[in-house]
């Protein structure tokens, strides 16, 4: 699929200067990286690297001043109508509120009216989930895997080009981890574009572009690594290989995007 912005092929989110501090954490250090549209992204690293903090920016939850993401010649920093009209956000903590229905979850996050719901549910990407197999029971009698699919529909209701989720299967069995990858790898297949965090291994077999985060820098891995050479690269025990953008300067062995 192709992106289109005044009669322009856009082919990246062009994301520059994003700073956050924890009061004396530093966590992300002035990234500038783009997101390659019509791919499936992983951003890795270790626990408390700042990966869910990137993600909540780059979805708009969290603000940051003086961050841009650059579509075309617009940036989705300040244009928050385009933005949530592009992506679609799923945090690790679940968004449900139990005591509803999974209908009435779903109204929350749906931006038409809701006489449009029932059209929504047909999208392709909607439909997959395949909701409407107990969308009027309330989401506190759901299994994990359900609620799950329901967290994604909230996302996905609005027909989203780019999905961005922190920690797609966690504490999920592994029977609903391989569903949900499924339907993020049918999500991709789309023509659309994935944007997430994971621990698990099994992810990255869904994964087409490489990010890893260590010490508040960001790194474009060459390949899709896997095992041991994985866990060296997160330490910063090995070089990625990626060619140079921006000039940042190399950290723990590794190459700047």
């Amino acid at each position: 699929m192709m992106f289109f912005m005044d009669n322009r092929i856009i082919t990246n989110i062009e994301v520059r200067g994003v700073d956050f501090s924890y009061r004396k954490n530093h966590v992300l250090k002035n990234l500038s990286f783009d997101l390659p549209l019509g791919e499936s992204i992983a951003i890795l690293g270790a626990n408390g690297c700042g990966k869910s903090t990137l993600l909540s920016i780059l979805a708009g939850v969290r603000r940051c001043s003086g961050a841009s993401m650059l579509y075309g010649g617009s940036d989705l920093c300040k244009d928050k109508k385009l933005r949530n009209r592009l992506i679609g956000y799923v945090p690790q903590t679940d968004p449900l509120l139990p005591e509803l229905s999974v209908r009435d979850n779903l109204l929350l996050w749906f931006s038409g009216h809701a006489s449009k719901l029932n059209e929504a549910l047909t999208l392709p990407s909607v439909e997959m989930l395949r909701i409407n197999d107990f969308i009027k029971k309330p989401v506190r009698a759901l299994s994990g895997g359900m609620r799950k699919r329901v967290s994604l529909a909230t996302a996905l209701i609005n027909d989203p080009q780019i999905l961005i989720m922190d920690e797609p299967a966690a504490a999920l069995d592994l029977c609903y981890k391989a569903e949900i990858r499924e339907y993020l790898s049918l999500f991709h297949q789309s023509g659309k574009t994935l944007v997430l965090t994971t621990h698990d291994e099994e992810d990255l077999s869904i994964i087409s572009v490489l990010y890893l985060l260590q010490n508040g820098q960001i790194f474009r891995s060459g390949q899709i690594l896997r095992g041991n050479e994985l866990i060296n690269a997160i330490r910063g025990n090995i070089n990625i290989t990626a060619p140079s953008a921006y000039g940042l300067p190399n950290a723990g062995g590794f190459n700047a995007p």
